[in-house]
């Protein structure tokens, strides 16, 4: 009887605001690493980016996240927008030339200049597809891969108003419409409430509705970005269907004895209370994944942590980015099992 799932190797990043990897051979590149994001990153099934893929959504920037991402070591790669990639929002990009702050400086060959810029960036994203690099608008996409598994991802840059940024809603002012069980990996660029969405002010910035679409939904992975501090994994256990109430939140809708967290910053820097036995194993860990370019988890029925599809969903906080913009986290590699293209379910 044929195997109806297959391992795939997904590689996820996010929030790279328009910087490439570290080239080789560089100073910054020079053993031992000072940093997990260098070329070549590793070689995946799938490339994900979970949006912010510029800092102000520069041309020139565009034309650098999309040719580092073209050149991924992956036959498909998929790209969502994030709040900085404002080109990307064309309602919002025409708004702010009309009406924002900027609006009174726009004027003849400036502003002329300046509405053409999202037609430009569709034409690097254009060109991008021979690359198999596929942007994704809200929604959910069905994908088939080249090593004969089908991908149902749902995707969405949408976050919470904050800043007057692109792709932003009112709070608790949007509708994720994930399909309960027909989600294998759910790309969102900001996070959902109370999971790895801590800002350095002690606040949550994740999404309520977001959070009670995904407990319903219950993908398998549900990656992400948008808070730069709060880089990380966790594997959560979900509470049986029949326990949950009819409004979910992250108190109530998770098994918390049975969910863990795999990875975070507080387990690769060294605190002011830690040992020195405890300090050093942290940098450990870092030069780790520094060495390898990547921290791998392998969720895959043969790995040592395979993941109970339906009972639990695999969250990763993939920015690249930490508070100062400078690339000190690091990229994820996961090996997960996705079905065969033609599989009944």
């Amino acid at each position: 009887m044929a195997a109806s799932n297959i391992k795939t190797r997904i590689l996820v990043i996010s929030d790279t605001h328009g910087k490439k990897p570290l080239e080789t051979g560089s100073d910054e590149a020079t053993n031992p690493p000072t940093q997990a994001y260098r070329y070549p990153l590793p070689k995946a099934d799938i490339a994900i980016h979970c949006g912010d893929l510029t800092l102000g959504s520069n041309v020139e920037e565009f034309e650098a996240t999309f040719s580092m991402i073209r050149a991924l070591d992956a036959p498909l790669k998929l790209v969502i927008a994030g709040n900085h990639d404002l080109a990307l929002d064309r309602a919002f990009w025409e708004d702010h030339a009309l009406h924002g702050f900027q609006a009174k400086y726009l004027t003849g060959k400036k502003r002329e200049l300046y509405m053409k810029r999202p037609d430009q960036v569709a034409a690097i994203i254009e060109a991008a597809k021979q690359d198999g690099v596929r942007y994704l608008e809200e929604g959910t996409h069905e994908v088939e891969l080249q090593n004969g598994a089908r991908l149902r991802v749902y995707a969405s840059p949408m976050t919470p108003e904050f800043g007057g940024w692109a792709f932003q809603y009112p709070y608790g002012q949007h509708d994720y419409d994930m399909p309960i069980g027909g989600v294998d990996i759910a790309i969102t660029h900001g996070p959902p409430k109370g999971v790895m969405d801590e800002c350095r002010s002690g606040d949550d910035a994740g999404c309520p509705q977001l959070f009670s679409a995904v407990a319903k939904a219950r993908p398998k992975i549900h990656c992400f970005g948008h808070i730069h501090e709060a880089w990380g994994a966790e594997l959560v256990t979900w509470r049986s269907p029949l326990d949950m109430p009819m409004n979910i939140h992250f108190n109530n809708a998770v098994d918390w004895g049975q969910s863990r967290v795999l990875h975070n910053l507080n387990r690769l820097v060294p605190g002011e209370w830690d040992s020195e036995e405890e300090a050093e194993k942290k940098m450990e860990r870092r030069r780790k994944m520094y060495e390898e370019k990547c921290a791998p988890l392998d969720i895959s029925s043969g790995g040592p942590s395979p993941l109970r599809f339906g009972e639990q969903t695999l969250f990763l906080n993939a920015a690249i980015m930490d508070i100062h913009y400078h690339p000190t986290n690091v990229p994820w590699l996961i090996d997960v099992d996705l079905p065969v293209s033609g599989a009944s379910e």
